[in-house]
């Protein structure tokens, strides 16, 4: 076997290994809040607040080096250690930007103008939905705290120079401007995980997960409204294949439930996961919108100054909560219920880990049309529980959403 095809054998593996943990992750989180500790907050709390062990190897990189010494490793050995963590995005951000924008997109229009482009491998770290390549038609936007006459650029001025490119050609956001970025995203990223984990104490694992993956179908639809997104034939098929899936999973589990209560809870769990998804569909249209290129951006810096946000921001709505009687603030009330909160959190960050790796050694279309594999993976785990089938009907819904996350996953990549 060849070398490359030992490195996507390896990426393979890695897929299927994610796959696993996040299907786990779903049936623990579903597991302790139908068992005792429905906690919906508690448990979005933690898991969020676990992305913050992501600053651990920049707090490393900044102390062992700094970002002075890194920018000047000349070494052969050091810059071939360099790549491998840069390319899972543990790279130290420029403190300031020290470019003019004009004059520097100018300089590149006319370099792309002569070399073909060729386009890094992003970096994203929530492969849970559909990879979206973060592309921008029509205004390009600069860093977010430029000077307004700054900040964007009409491609008008450039001809027929698609505008991705231009995005693709800014500088990398500041270690500022990525952390104001993520506070203005926390609530959107906290809101997403929080309606889906609070699905998955109503609904079945089958459900959530099928009903979450719809995002790809709110984000096309935003995504053109917006401008950072075209529909194609491939999408609009992808969109309505999405939304009959959506209509037959949601039928599935109102024929399913003998009882008005029961009913009632289920719709109201699916209905949670697709608020779920429209939130993530905000999160990630707005973050094309705003950075235009996701190769400016480190995600796992990104997410860990996102989870730090969540920690500092988010506890006084725990006491909101707790004086209300809405949710009271109590830890588990046995041990194997703490150590499922506990190893929830452990798979959020191995399990996103693991899939940046898979990413490096395949492709983001290969590790996002894998990752697919966690509905039929959940419907699965639903069958031999015994928790929910809904039959023909629940199938093919779930079958029509994982032939629309993967044909979104083909025309974003191509």
């Amino acid at each position: 076997m060849s070398s490359r095809g030992r490195e996507y054998l390896g990426g393979a593996v890695l897929v299927l290994l994610v796959d696993i943990l996040w299907t786990l992750s779903n049936y623990l989180s579903s597991a302790v809040l139908t068992h005792g500790y429905h906690k919906p907050f508690a448990l979005t709390f933690a898991n969020t607040a676990s992305f913050v062990t992501y600053l651990g190897p920049f707090a490393a990189l900044y102390a062992l080096r700094g970002p002075q010494t890194l920018a000047r490793a000349d070494d052969d050995d050091e810059q071939s250690a360099k790549k491998w963590y840069e390319r899972l995005g543990f790279r130290l951000p420029p403190r300031e930007t020290h470019i003019h924008l004009h004059h520097d997109i100018h300089h590149d229009v006319e370099r792309v103008g002569r070399e073909p482009f060729r386009r890094m491998r992003p970096s994203s770290i929530d492969g849970r939905r559909p990879e979206s390549n973060i592309s921008v038609h029509g205004t390009v936007l600069g860093p977010p705290l430029l000077a307004p006459r700054e900040r964007s650029v009409s491609p008008d001025s450039y001809g027929s120079i698609d505008s991705d490119v231009l995005a693709s050609e800014l500088p990398p956001l500041t270690l500022r401007e990525t952390a104001v970025l993520a506070a203005q995203f926390a609530i959107v990223w906290f809101a997403a995980n929080w309606s889906f984990i609070a699905a998955l104490g109503f609904t079945s694992v089958a459900s959530g997960t099928t009903l979450g993956s719809a995002s790809g179908f709110f984000t096309l639809l935003l995504g053109s409204f917006v401008g950072t997104d075209r529909f194609s034939p491939g999408k609009l098929i992808a969109v309505t294949l999405s939304f009959v899936g959506v209509a037959l999973v949601t039928w599935a589990d109102a024929g399913v439930y003998f009882s008005a209560q029961s009913l009632s809870k289920a719709l109201f769990g699916d209905l949670l996961a697709l608020l779920s998804a429209l939130c993530y569909a905000v999160y990630v249209t707005l973050l094309k919108a705003r950075i235009g290129s996701e190769e400016r951006i480190s995600m796992p810096l990104f997410l860990g100054l996102v989870g730090a946000f969540n920690l500092l921001a988010f506890w006084p709505l725990g006491l909101i909560l707790d004086y209300t009687g809405v949710e009271k603030l109590e830890w588990p009330s046995d041990r194997l219920m703490l150590l499922g909160v506990v190893f929830n959190m452990c798979i959020t960050v191995v399990a996103d880990l693991a899939y940046l790796l898979a990413m490096l050694k395949s492709s983001p279309l290969f590790t996002t049309i894998g990752l697919s594999l966690t509905i039929p993976m959940a419907a699965l785990g639903d069958r031999i529980s015994g928790i929910h089938n809904g039959g023909l009907q629940s199938n093919t819904g779930s079958l029509l959403v994982l032939i629309s996350f993967a044909a979104i996953a083909w025309e974003e990549n191509h």
